[in-house]
């Protein structure tokens, strides 16, 4: 049927290796599929980064994919945008898990392993200061080198390489204050982002938040179910009626996978043709000699992605360098998966790895073992 319409959807998500499942990559194939034939293309983003923050790097990655779309409508069909940000927790078994709940119905199990780990992002900035000061990095600003040695140097850094007027730990990179309320709060971060931004303003992008509750495998939106998205709400509808609701039931799941204990890490880029994760996950199970199926298993890969990641010269952000972090000092993923489309993509992205000061700390004290893989030499060995 022909095209009378283009949506493009983008999910704020969590780097969390717990946060897909082959149940959801199937429902948003197959809603994608029912939308087409009423005459709708679909196109689906993922922004992946610990936290699902709305940072002004996350703010630029939706950019840089609207503007993308816009350029590749060669029909000139009717184009809509939205967003949808989503964090996850374990929520008790007295909350409203309805698929439309509201935050005073909801109540997070206190220290559970399921909650997002970025309830405690000031104490990984924390960790992250003390390793600078004791790593002692440098940095050339306007043709002088300066070494990192103090919150005052920490502050030089963060202005001239990270463009951050202030300090890392509970500045820079701060937690979550409330699971409940944070992708609200994120939602109205990027409201006020599109607000100032002309470009952004005029598309008329639609938001939902809510939250991923892995008692129950399933998005509660928090946002009173406005906008209505048809197609969001189809897709988390059918993962809903694949995931049984009984939080008894899931007990013995919820034990099994109580700490995240992926394989590896991903950095990819964020790009609705290539399946990364599922692919890098296949690559890195075959050659360590993994049995698996093909299908993506949940608690598998700690991924990251972004659309600038393959350009050099431009710094990471603060949740992505806070992700990478926790993912080789505390998850022990030492071994990290760069993907791109291409040899020279992934060349761009490693480079990119290099060129910032933090990432190359990271990589150099843990000593992390960097895969380059891309798809077009996946694809040239299946």
């Amino acid at each position: 049927m022909t095209a009378k319409e283009k949506q493009v959807h983008i999910l704020i998500g969590c780097a969390d290796a717990r946060d897909l499942s082959q149940t959801q990559l199937d429902a948003v194939a197959n809603t994608t599929d029912e939308f087409r034939k009423k005459g709708i293309d679909i196109e689906m983003h993922v922004i992946r980064a610990a936290g699902s923050f709305v940072t002004p790097d996350v703010v630029m990655d939706i950019k840089r994919t609207f503007e993308q779309a816009q350029r590749n409508n060669e029909k000139h069909v009717r184009m809509r945008y939205y967003v949808h940000i989503q964090t996850h927790g374990h929520l008790t078994e007295e909350s409203n898990d309805h698929y439309i709940s509201h935050v005073h119905d909801l109540h997070i199990v206190d220290g559970s392993p399921l909650n997002c780990g970025m309830l405690g992002a000031s104490a990984v900035g924390v960790e992250i200061e003390e390793m600078i000061v004791a790593e002692k990095p440098k940095i050339k600003v306007k043709g002088k080198t300066y070494k990192i040695v103090n919150d005052t140097s920490i502050k030089l850094l963060l202005s001239e390489v990270y463009a951050y007027d202030g300090y890392l730990a509970g500045d820079w990179i701060t937690s979550i204050d409330l699971l409940r309320t944070h992708p609200r709060h994120q939602r109205t971060l990027l409201e006020k982002a599109i607000a100032r931004d002309p470009e952004l303003k005029v598309l008329e992008i639609q938001i939902t938040c809510g939250i991923q509750d892995y008692a129950i495998h399933s998005l509660i939106r928090v946002d009173d179910g406005e906008p209505h998205v048809p197609f969001w709400d189809t897709v988390q509808l059918e993962v809903r009626k694949h995931a049984q609701n009984d939080r008894h039931a899931h007990q013995l799941l919820i034990n099994q996978s109580k700490k995240q204990t992926p394989l590896a890490g991903l950095i990819s880029m964020s790009d609705p043709r290539q399946a990364s994760r599922i692919r890098a996950a296949n690559y890195y199970m075959t050659q360590k000699g993994i049995k698996h199926t093909g299908e993506y298993l949940p608690n598998t890969l700690f991924n990251m992605t972004g659309t600038s990641f393959d350009i050099p010269h431009t710094p990471f952000g603060p949740y992505v360098i806070a992700g990478f972090y926790y993912a080789v000092k505390h998850l022990h993923l030492l071994d990290q998966m760069v993907m791109g489309y291409d040899t020279a993509q992934t060349s761009r992205m490693m480079e990119k790895i290099k060129n910032d000061p933090l990432m190359n700390m990271f990589v150099k004290k843990f000593n992390v073992n960097l895969i380059p893989i891309n798809h077009v030499d996946l694809d040239a060995v299946r």
